[in-house]
């Protein structure tokens, strides 16, 4: 049962991704460029520095090392300057995406009968409209600058590292494959929870979006022990949901952590042991563990990937409904 939800959610991304995102081709074949000049130059830095290393441990002249200095700082200047036109594209192509979702979804909502509407606040339209949306934009970007550029830049890293030395390749496919598995498992268990938050969430703009609206009749009426008490009730729902929300990040920013530390520690092991061998110099040795410390900036792009798969599973699909009628389930 659990393998035909996980084969539905994945459905549901593929085809809103194919709906909003691939639509923009020129864009996307833009960003892609950007993104495979920014890993090139991300794998080229590390054999500069290598290069540095070994030259200056030999007794040749001072020369080369001058050139490999100023490569470097080149390099790393047109990989900053590409990597915020990437983050700029990347941002652009995420907000024209979402906002026809936006207007999808609007449609939608406007074309549903009254009973809906009777039955929702307008704040919590809004919220799933707009805030929702809000969230599955910063999905869009990160996914595509950063996990889809990760995902390039570690296959790119493990060729590398096979070329240095199968032993140290080798170790980093594990480590990648153990990495993944490890946080795959456990945003299973944060994504259902991030999608009860943002539900929740919803519910709550909903209910002050109403009542302030009415403040006066409120008061007239000598309703607001009745609405401050619905206010608390809220509370008390939304205070375990967050709790478990942030807990379930953290638990994910933790493990990424200690299972990135186990890899420094088997980058440190194995380069000491084939340094040791004679097999490689010091040079091979730092860009290994440099190399090594690369995939540590994908997890930063978590929480807004948890956020985006719980809205991707409740945003997906609007023409049939699933996006705005979640609302009154």
């Amino acid at each position: 049962m659990s393998k035909k939800k996980g084969f539905k959610s994945i459905g549901h991304y593929y085809a809103m991704l194919s709906r909003y995102l691939l639509p923009q081709k020129k864009a996307l074949i833009g960003l892609a460029i950007l993104l495979f000049t920014t890993i090139a130059l991300q794998l080229v830095n590390p054999q500069i520095i290598r290069y540095f290393i070994d030259t200056a441990q030999s007794d040749k002249s001072l020369e080369p090392l001058y050139y490999a200095a100023a490569l470097f700082i080149g390099f790393s200047l047109i990989q900053q300057l590409v990597s915020v036109i990437a983050t700029y594209a990347g941002e652009n192509l995420a907000w024209r995406t979402t906002n026809r979702l936006r207007g999808d979804l609007a449609e939608h909502c406007l074309k549903l009968d009254m009973s809906f509407h009777k039955s929702n606040t307008s704040g919590s339209i809004i919220e799933r409209v707009d805030g929702d949306v809000n969230a599955l934009a910063n999905f869009f970007s990160s996914f595509i600058i950063h996990l889809a550029g990760n995902l390039l830049l570690m296959i790119g890293i493990i060729v590398l590292l096979f070329r240095e030395n199968v032993l140290i390749g080798a170790g980093m496919l594990l480590f990648v494959a153990f990495a993944v598995y490890v946080i795959q498992w456990i945003r299973k268990f944060a994504v259902p929870v991030w999608a009860k938050w943002r539900q929740i969430n919803a519910e709550f703009y909903g209910f002050v979006g109403e009542h302030l609206e009415g403040t006066e009749d409120t008061r007239a009426n000598g309703a607001t022990g009745f609405v401050m008490n619905r206010f608390y009730s809220l509370m008390r729902r939304m205070l375990p949901l967050r709790r478990s929300a942030f807990l379930g990040f953290s638990s994910m920013w933790i493990t990424t952590i200690i299972v990135f530390a186990l890899g420094n520690a088997m980058a440190f092991a194995i380069s000491a042991y084939l340094w040791k061998a004679g097999s490689i110099s010091i040079g091979t040795v730092y860009l290994i563990l440099l190399l090594y410390g690369t995939p540590r900036e994908a997890d930063r792009e978590d929480p807004h990937a948890n956020r985006g798969f719980a809205e991707g599973g409740r945003q997906s699909a609007p023409h049939s409904g699933s996006a705005c009628d979640a609302s009154a389930d």
